[in-house]
């Protein structure tokens, strides 16, 4: 799943994630030959983010412990990243518990070179910084449209 995740930021495909779900879907499994378990995992990986459960409200004045379980599934060198990404303002308190997450969900270690977990990390906190809110409504909305930024989607 390494491979897919590193091809969807790359890409950034990922925003697809929204807009055209069926659609990458299709284009993943036939177009550039990922499995469908791939497939599954990488949307399984995602949907904390896509249901907009991700963002929950944290207090930025608390100490953040790393846990241990954080500490088995990711390198010192990612822990220490994201949290001098925070202290220096790059993402906010609760983008960095959505990374912690889905990095640790990966079980990154040391046989995954840092170039690699790099693009993760970098696309990562992109989709968080610029898709996290989903765009079109679900279900019967008759609306048929969405508004970000200054851009209207059709």
């Amino acid at each position: 799943m390494i491979e897919l995740l590193q091809f969807l930021f790359m890409t950034e495909k990922d925003e697809h994630l929204y807009l055209n779900k069926d659609g990458l879907v299709n284009e993943l499994l036939t177009e550039h030959s990922f499995s469908h378990k791939e497939v599954h995992e990488m949307l399984e990986w995602f949907a904390p983010i896509l249901d907009g459960n991700s963002f929950m409200e944290v207090n930025p004045e608390t100490v953040r412990e790393i846990s241990s379980w954080e500490k088995q599934r990711l390198p010192l060198t990612v822990i220490q990243q994201i949290l001098q990404r925070e202290s220096k303002k790059l993402i906010s308190s609760g983008e960095r518990e959505v990374l912690f997450d889905r990095l640790a969900t990966l079980g990154l270690n040391s046989s995954i070179a840092d170039e690699e977990v790099q693009t993760i990390i970098d696309g990562l906190i992109f989709h968080l910084q610029h898709y996290k809110y989903q765009i079109l409504p679900h279900g019967d909305s008759k609306i048929p449209f969405g508004f970000l930024n200054n851009f209207t989607i059709h």
